[in-house]
């Protein structure tokens, strides 16, 4: 490892995944750099398999609409050779790989205290920025988190997740994504081994005795509508990754400029208790 080409920050960083951020030596010096990383850091994953065309489209798309942060890949998958099943069944592992993404949050926020960090994780790599985020001790939060097409089961428990997260967390899916999102994970199983459609394709539902309801105030969920595809989404489950959604959707909200979606609990609706049914 060339150390000396390294920021401090992103040494730390290296150190804990003992591997480089996705892309050639060139392109990670320019989307990481010192000045990045004193603007706040973006982490993104992508789905199983680890091709990581969705990230590396996602982080042009950033970069284009002027997002200052720094925006690194996390490569969690096993890689193409153990194809997408590999990352779905790999349970231990995956919770093993998303405690170490915690720590690279934690490493950090200590080296750079109050920036701006914000973790976005697609399909499978939603469910690894889920679990990271319930790994992180109780000091540590991120200002949000963007869950795109996110392969856990509808009624998995964000509780623990969103204690994590300081301002809000988004979830986007799209029922047009039924290839992979029903029926892909009906077969092969959700992230979290469920055969179940996931919640890439319907959303999240509040859990009937979630760890802790009020936290759910927090979640904004976005479906995919026609009115996206003014952002070159049209429906399907890399829509979500694309390099101009990336830029006009996803850095707005990065830049505090739109706050998209509803909540999924009402803050005025907490004090009601539970509604019947137990949704949000």
């Amino acid at each position: 490892m060339r150390r000396e080409r390294w920021p401090a920050a992103l040494m730390v960083v290296l150190a804990l995944l003992g591997a480089a951020a996705g892309g050639c030596a060139s392109s990670r010096r320019s989307y990481v750099t010192e000045a990045r990383l004193d603007a706040g850091l973006v982490v993104s994953l992508d789905g199983v398999g680890g091709y990581n065309w969705g990230p590396r489209w996602l982080r042009s798309g950033l970069d284009e609409a002027g997002v200052k942060a720094a925006l690194y890949i996390y490569d969690w998958s096993k890689g193409p050779s153990a194809m997408f099943v590999g990352d779905l069944v790999a349970k231990d592992r995956n919770h093993a790989i998303a405690e170490e993404l915690a720590a690279l949050v934690v490493a950090y926020a200590a080296a750079k205290p109050n920036r701006p960090i914000t973790l976005i994780g697609h399909s499978g790599g939603a469910a690894v920025v889920t679990w990271a985020l319930e790994a992180l001790p109780e000091k540590v939060q991120v200002d949000q988190a963007i869950l795109l097409a996110p392969a856990l089961a509808p009624d998995y428990d964000l509780s623990s997740a969103l204690r994590a997260v300081k301002r809000r967390m988004y979830v986007m899916y799209s029922y047009a994504d039924v290839g992979l999102m029903a029926a892909g994970t009906a077969v092969f199983g959700t992230m979290d081994r469920h055969h179940s459609v996931s919640a890439g394709l319907t959303g999240f539902k509040v859990p009937d005795s979630p760890a802790d309801r009020a936290q759910y105030a927090k979640v904004h969920q976005v479906p995919w509508t026609l009115k996206l595809v003014s952002t070159g989404h049209l429906g399907g489950h890399m829509g979500w990754t694309t390099t101009r959604f990336a830029r006009d959707f996803i850095a707005p909200i990065l830049a505090g400029r739109s706050d998209p979606g509803e909540p999924m609990i009402q803050p005025d609706a907490l004090s009601a208790g539970p509604p019947k049914g137990g949704t949000g």
